[in-house]
């Protein structure tokens, strides 16, 4: 995964607030839903530390760009829900291009 579109996800997710917790129950930077220590953790992972929550999300997101062949739109919708629905996916990639998004003519300004 692109390190600067995790940014730009965490940034939409959680504001970059560890101890974020959604209505929903998603929690950490990358808020992630609790079931999936079921599915692909060890019972006692903490969603609040910093690598395990990465790990988890980083996870997550691969695994639907691997449902998705690579369809970062649909991916990102599988990973907020919101499969279909163009306001998430769009939000994220707005925030990984215009605030993460790595150039060369960027650092130039610089």
């Amino acid at each position: 995964l692109d390190p600067q579109l995790v940014l730009g996800l965490i940034q939409v997710e959680s504001g970059f607030k560890k101890y974020a917790v959604s209505t929903a129950g998603a929690r950490g930077f990358m808020q992630v839903m609790p079931f999936w220590i079921k599915v692909v953790g060890l019972s006692d992972d903490n969603l609040f530390h910093l690598r395990t929550n990465l790990r988890y999300g980083c996870t997550i997101l691969r695994h639907y760009l691997d449902i998705e062949r690579g369809d970062l739109f649909r991916a990102l919708g599988r990973y907020n829900g919101s499969l279909g629905q163009a306001e998430y996916p769009n939000i994220v990639r707005m925030a990984w291009q215009n605030q993460w998004s790595y150039s060369k003519s960027k650092l130039a300004l610089r």
